[in-house]
């Protein structure tokens, strides 16, 4: 016979044992006198003995309630053990954490991971900063920053070999145009056919990417991503946003910004990795890289990525 109990219904049977009253526990516990009965009328049916006697004077334990009471108290003990030792861990880990993203990142799964990281450490400074590739890998190695999250088209930086590099997922690149573009009726695009028109670029290495491809009409290039997204909902631009980062952008959901797939090979992908100093791990950043994979898992199956 498998017996399921829950934590509440040991309290609560210590509680009436200690008042020795249903209604002062129910008080004291701050629920309602029938759901602390009903409570403790099925735990003593799923152990199959009467814990208490009631009477008119009052509820008693019986023999076997005694015993049940005593092993009650030292499992919330442990419990309480448990979470003090669960509180103190969180009070060792302090001082201050600083983080070089890129920009992309920032629009997706690294706030969530800020905020659930923060709820747990909240003795941690964070400190966030965006850049690109190259000046994320250089603040990492001049230790001005413990972590950093590259966004790149291949493993640019895997090689340093001072650096722990780890990706987090991979996310398909998508050609963002505006509702009065005339490609605003596709699903896909072609790089052939992005170059026509004018182009927004945001990122230093989709530009170095792009011009391995042909010569793109730039209409600027800024690292101002939700400037660049004003322009494109003119329809005069397209730009370059990750997938994940539109799932819960506001222009796409309004329908504003129309994402297109691009169809052309090793241009419709990004990666996403954490780089570190292998001579620089402390327990935060440890508990802070385990806590954006832990988002990124989560992301992906919520929007099915």
């Amino acid at each position: 016979m498998v017996i399921i109990m829950r934590i509440e219904q040991l309290e609560y049977t210590v509680e009436i044992a200690k008042t020795g009253s249903i209604t002062l526990a129910a008080e004291s516990l701050k629920i309602s006198q029938p759901s602390l009965s009903q409570a403790i009328s099925s735990l003593e049916e799923e152990l199959g003995i009467k814990i208490f006697k009631r009477s008119k004077i009052g509820t008693h334990l019986t023999e076997h309630g005694k015993e049940i009471v005593i092993k009650a108290q030292e499992v919330l003990n442990k419990m309480n053990e448990l979470i003090e030792t669960a509180n103190l861990q969180q009070s060792l880990i302090a001082g201050r954490l600083s983080i070089a993203s890129a920009p992309s990142i920032c629009q997706s799964i690294l706030p969530k991971a800020l905020i659930s990281f923060k709820k747990k450490y909240p003795s941690i400074e964070l400190e966030i900063m965006e850049g690109d590739s190259p000046k994320i890998i250089k603040h990492v190695m001049d230790e001005k920053v413990d972590i950093g999250i590259l966004a790149e088209f291949s493993n640019y930086g895997e090689s340093n070999k001072y650096l722990l590099y780890e990706k987090i997922f991979k996310n398909k690149i998508m050609a963002c145009v505006g509702k009065h573009s005339p490609f605003a009726n596709k699903t896909s695009i072609s790089l052939n056919e992005i170059f026509q028109n004018p182009v927004i670029c945001t990122s230093k290495a989709l530009i170095n990417f792009l011009n391995k491809y042909g010569q793109p009409n730039y209409l600027f290039k800024s690292s101002n991503l939700e400037g660049a997204k004003n322009i494109i909902t003119h329809g005069i631009a397209t730009g370059f946003y990750t997938e994940a980062s539109l799932k819960i952008d506001p222009y796409v959901s309004s329908g504003q910004i129309i994402p297109l797939e691009i169809t052309d090979a090793g241009m419709n992908e990004v990666s996403y990795s954490l780089i570190q100093l292998k001579t620089n791990q402390s327990i935060a950043s440890k508990e802070f890289k385990k806590e954006i994979k832990d988002q990124a898992i989560i992301f992906k199956r919520l929007y099915g990525l």
